[in-house]
Order: C-alpha cells, then sequence, then structure tokens
C-alpha cells in the first residue's frame, strides 16, 4: 500500500496534491482550515477524497466540533476510531495539548490516557500505524526556540507498544523523520508545500517532499 499522509494544511490549497499516482490512501493528520468551519473544511477534504480511492483524517487542534462532526458523518473520522486495511490496523488521536492560543479542540495530557484506550492489540500478521495530530515529547517536536513541547504520555504510549509507524503534525518546524525504539515517527510538515509518501508493501518506508 502507497499512503500519502498530509497535515497543518491550514486552508491552503490542496491542488498541487491531487496528482500522484498509485496513491491507496490519504491520511489528513489535522489542523485542515484555521478555525473555519465545515464549508471550508469540505472544500479541502473532498477534493482528496474524489482525487483517490480512499481518504481518513483526525482533527487538529484548530479544527472546530461542527467539521469533526462532518468528518465523522462522512465515515472518515479516525479520532479515537480504528479501522483495519491490507493488514494495517490505523488508529488515530485529534486534537492537541494545551496551547498558548486557546484553539478550538485542546485537552490536557492527562486526558491522552482516555484517548489511546482504544488502541486494538494487532494480530499476529498485522501491524498498527498511530495518527496523532500532537507529537511525542523528544521526536519531531522541537520548536522554532529549540523547545520539545510533544506528549510525554504519547511517547510512553509508543514505547510500550512499538507501533510500526506514528505519523503526526501540529509543530510545523519539526518536519523531520526520526526513531522511539523500532517506530519510525514522521511530522510531514505543513502541507500542501510538504508531505510524505509511505510504502508499507514490504518493510514501511517513509519519504519526506
Amino acid at each position: 500500500m502507497k499512503i500519502l499522509a498530509v497535515t497543518d494544511l491550514h486552508g491552503g490549497s490542496v491542488k498541487k496534491l491531487l496528482d500522484f499516482t498509485d496513491i491507496d490512501l490519504v491520511l489528513v493528520l489535522g489542523d485542515i482550515t484555521t478555525g473555519k468551519g465545515v464549508r471550508d473544511t469540505r472544500a479541502r477534504i473532498e477534493p482528496l477524497r474524489d482525487a483517490y480511492p480512499s481518504l481518513y483524517a483526525i482533527p487538529g487542534n484548530w479544527d472546530r466540533a461542527d467539521s469533526s462532526r462532518w468528518l465523522a458523518s462522512e465515515g472518515l473520522n479516525l479520532d479515537c476510531r480504528s479501522i483495519t486495511m491490507d493488514r494495517l490496523v490505523f488508529y488515530g488521536v485529534g486534537g492537541s495539548t494545551t496551547t498558548p492560543f486557546s484553539t478550538p479542540n485542546e485537552f490536557t495530557e492527562a486526558d491522552f490516557p482516555h484517548k489511546l484506550s482504544g488502541c486494538p492489540n494487532p494480530k499476529a500478521d498485522e501491524r498498527l500505524i498511530l495518527l496523532s495530530h500532537n507529537p511525542p515529547h523528544g521526536a519531531c517536536d522541537r520548536t522554532a526556540l529549540g523547545m520539545h513541547v510533544g506528549s510525554k504520555y504519547l511517547r510512553s504510549f509508543i514505547e510500550e507498544r512499538s507501533p510500526a509507524l506514528a505519523l503526526c503534525g501540529h509543530i510545523h518546524e519539526g518536519r523531520d523523520v526520526a526513531n522511539i525504539g523500532s517506530t519510525i515517527v514522521v511530522n510531514p510538515g505543513p502541507a500542501p508545500g510538504h508531505y510524505v509518501i509511505v510504502d508499507t508493501r514490504k518493510d514501511i518506508s517513509v519519504k519526506l517532499y
């Protein structure tokens, strides 16, 4: 399976993301708009959904509740939900821990255990892929001031469960590929200028653009 993962559009155009070949799945990792409503969310999601065979998304801290509900009504929202495709188990955690900006979809670090409690254990022939708008502490989470601002609980969850891949966003300048144990952690950076292509057909490989 080839996956196109994008994050932090913040209302930007998706036109540059519509013409890739051999993409089986698109994953949108949050901040589709910057506090806008359903109309603006649909204007970004629907062209991507029309262009590729399958799409799922999680909301970011800037995505409003009405947009999250619309994603859920369309069967696209993976926030605290899992799906299995091609022996890959995808589980998502939307929103972010508290920011200085009082954005629409924030929670505390103490809420992370509840949000991750529904993450299933993959079967022996399956691999777990975690989607989190919030990065884990110490990986793909360094701000322009050099501070690591990711979630410590999310990092401990990754250390314990060892998903094959953890996709995140939120910290624009945290664009990077890192490792926590055997887990590949990827922050694609803000779309549409940046994205990642994930190839899961053998060993999982990632390439940032």
